[in-house]
């Protein structure tokens, strides 16, 4: 495992490209991950404030960074949780095969809403999202970046790429379970696939550590705008 610590929440929002003010921050533009320019700098990050709906500015101001830790063993990264306080995402990613490292999945192990308002309070949170808004969110950063030349090479548009909703895992072993980051139907539209495993504090009949989490496998940026390309194999 390669401890990347508590990445700053504002480390970086690069979208075509904007220098993002929030807080009265400036977010500098660094892309964590190769490939991956998306806000708060890294996906993981992203994926547990969209999740959680959490108010990054006000959470950042009264608590700190939310942090990532990078898993490159896969069974060390089945065993982790993610930590409440500080609050830190575990992060796995899939390498897409004939690159140079570029992430295909990303898997991200995050806190669920009711579990961040517990610790801190019912007012940095909202109710609790889906991991199919952090791929969505993934597709327009894509497109925002694409350069010209990049625009007038596309094989499949970004308008017409269908985000799925989340197929939901009903345990920590089918979540972990392979999963098609993306898919396409039979008129040839792209999918965009997500599976989360949401499991509220108030769960019943299950020990207490398992409570309180919402993870999610998401599509990685490089491997959306290779697809968009035709450049990826599904």
């Amino acid at each position: 495992m390669r401890h990347t610590g508590c990445r700053a929440l504002f480390g970086a929002l690069m979208i075509a490209p904007i220098v993002a003010l929030i807080g009265g921050l400036t977010a500098a533009p660094v892309a964590a991950v190769p490939g991956e320019q998306t806000e708060f700098g890294n996906l993981c990050i992203r994926a547990q404030v969209q999740t959680a709906n959490l108010d990054a500015a006000a959470f950042a101001r009264k608590f700190g960074s939310v942090g990532v830790l990078d898993h490159t063993d896969a069974d060390a990264f089945a065993q982790s949780k993610p930590h409440v306080r500080p609050l830190t995402t575990m992060r796995f990613d899939t390498v897409e095969p004939g690159t140079p490292g570029l992430p295909k999945q990303v898997r991200c192990k995050g806190k669920s809403a009711d579990s961040i308002a517990l610790e801190y309070g019912t007012g940095v949170v909202g109710g609790e999202g889906d991991c199919a808004k952090v791929n969505r969110q993934t597709l327009t950063e894509v497109a925002n970046q694409l350069w010209p030349f990049e625009r007038d090479a596309l094989v499949h548009q970004p308008g017409d790429v269908v985000i799925d909703a989340d197929q939901r895992a009903v345990s920590g072993p089918d979540w972990l379970l392979d999963f098609p980051a993306a898919t396409k139907d039979a008129a040839g539209r792209l999918h965009l696939q997500s599976k989360s495993l949401y499991v509220p504090v108030n769960t019943p009949g299950i020990p207490e550590e398992f409570k309180g989490q919402h993870y999610c496998t998401l599509a990685a940026h490089s491997y959306v705008k290779r697809l968009l390309l035709g450049q990826a194999q599904l």
